[in-house]
């Protein structure tokens, strides 16, 4: 496992806690966990290190939050 992965997985693993703990009872932690994984892989690799948790966090929660307002998004599929 690189380095890389090792750092990914821990801040994808921290900002599913935060929203897990946000959106659980309102959307499944499926789709939960489906956008923050998409939304991981839009950003991997285009922001700043030091950045990517707090942008994952904010698009992702962005998402979740359209997707509770009946406007279903379409989360591309990964590069």
């Amino acid at each position: 496992m690189t380095v890389r992965s090792q750092r990914s997985g821990g801040v994808i693993d921290e900002v599913s806690v935060w929203l897990a703990g946000e959106f659980t009872g309102r959307l499944p932690y499926e789709v939960i966990d489906r956008v923050i994984r998409r939304t991981w892989q839009d950003v991997d690799g285009r922001i700043a290190t030091e950045e990517l948790g707090e942008m994952l966090h904010r698009l992702a929660r962005s998402r979740l939050y359209r997707i509770l307002d009946g406007n279903e998004i379409q989360i591309p599929q990964s590069r």
